[in-house]
């Protein structure tokens, strides 16, 4: 009779399968052998109006532990000292199981590779990482001392597969152990780092969460040849951010840009209405938001008293914010910024944020050839997103 942990770490284990975002066999069989229970000691949740932080503890879990255990959606396992406002700052999570999953089939996965694994967490990516890969092949280095001790804590019952852990700042790689031939950062990042690219064997893999601007956040997913990585963005995704040692990695409050605001319809107006689902708006709303981002525009982002999100662009001051109904607009030119993009982007197609390929090095020549290429430079790297041609996309989206 398996114990209630085990039966639930297996009933997990099915619904990834069953919902499409676990497939292959390596990876079924880590997760069924690696009970996710193992390596969560209690979890955070945020009562919003106590503002503060509410433990439960986790580690002898009973049914009502194991469902929040087991529930497909990352949980806060670590928080930093209180701050001003009296509540602390997330710093250690573990991620949503699903999505955990997806990244790790991106990395194609095989027996006899070099990982390195930057933001250690609770442990227990690792462990699914040296259960495929086989013992002292994964590398996992972490910024935070704490964090550190407590998935040694957790790895000790996984001793066989022989994960080594270090203290180092994620950003720098670990360029001992180097080449790998798999990159996985599970921090989001503003770029990729020049010694990623450094450290990464020729023909592997990097994989690193992207927070380009407020609300824009992406998994990418590449190799490197030459210095110069090559990918595209698989899917969104939100992550604590990459931190160095004594940062606690909290963001700044969301601002609307200053200025006199007028209100007009939205062009699209009454096209996301309840008959369809917010996420149709969402995805909408956020691929026009990440074409600003590509074209140059200064992105905002907050989410409104109904809940509903919404984007900013900015331009030389002048701004648009991107409603459902309709666009807050400063006067003539902030109107002008919103038809401008709005046209822009029906004439390419009104391409996904996953329809873009991105090539970025810190020293990327400036030579787009394409009509709807674009160049950005990132706080590390210079990047070049090319417009994927031609498009093959699910017409469900």
């Amino acid at each position: 009779m398996p114990l209630p942990g085990d039966q639930a770490n297996q009933q997990m284990v099915d619904r990834l399968i069953a919902e499409g975002a676990l497939w292959s066999g390596s990876l079924i069989a880590a997760f069924r052998e690696t009970p996710r229970h193992k390596f969560i000691d209690r979890v955070f949740q945020y009562q919003r109006k106590q503002n503060r932080w509410r433990e439960m503890l986790t580690s002898e879990p009973g049914s009502a532990e194991l469902r929040v255990v087991y529930s497909d959606r990352a949980l806060i396992t670590q928080i930093s000292p209180p701050g001003t406002d009296g509540s602390g700052t997330p710093v250690s999570s573990s991620s949503q199981p699903s999505l955990m999953a997806q990244m790790l089939q991106d990395l194609q996965l095989r027996p006899g590779l070099r990982m390195l694994e930057i933001g250690s967490g609770t442990g227990y990516n690792a462990a699914l990482l040296a259960h495929v890969e086989g013992p002292n092949l994964v590398f996992s280095i972490d910024v935070d001392r704490e964090v550190l001790s407590e998935a040694w804590a957790h790895l000790r019952a996984f001793s066989e597969r022989g994960i080594a852990l270090r203290h180092a700042d994620g950003r720098h790689g670990l360029a001992e152990q180097a080449p790998f031939d798999r990159i996985m950062v599970t921090a989001a990042t503003p770029d990729l780092e020049p010694d990623w690219l450094e450290q990464l064997a020729e023909g592997g893999i990097l994989l690193a969460p992207l927070a380009l601007a407020p609300g824009l956040a992406y998994v990418v997913c590449g190799t490197v040849c030459d210095k110069v990585f090559e990918g595209k963005l698989t899917r969104a995704a939100y992550f604590m951010p990459l931190r160095a040692e004594g940062e606690t990695g909290a963001e700044e409050p969301v601002r609307p840009p200053p200025g006199e605001v007028e209100t007009q319809p939205a062009p699209w107006a009454g096209w996301f209405d309840r008959r369809r689902p917010r996420a149709s708006w969402f995805g909408f709303v956020q691929a026009l938001a990440f074409y600003a981002f590509v074209k140059g525009l200064s992105i905002h982002y907050q989410t409104l008293t109904n809940g509903e999100p919404a984007y900013g662009v900015e331009q030389n001051g002048h701004f648009c914010w991107l409603g459902s109904q309709n666009w807050q607009v400063s006067g003539r030119l902030g109107r002008e910024l919103g038809w401008g993009l709005w046209r822009a982007f029906l004439d390419a197609g009104g391409p996904r944020p996953t329809e873009f390929r991105l090539r970025a090095a810190p020293d990327l020549p400036a030579q787009a050839q394409g009509v709807h290429d674009y160049f950005r430079q990132g706080p590390r790297c210079r990047q070049l997103w090319e417009q994927i041609e031609p498009v093959e996309r699910p017409y469900w989206l």
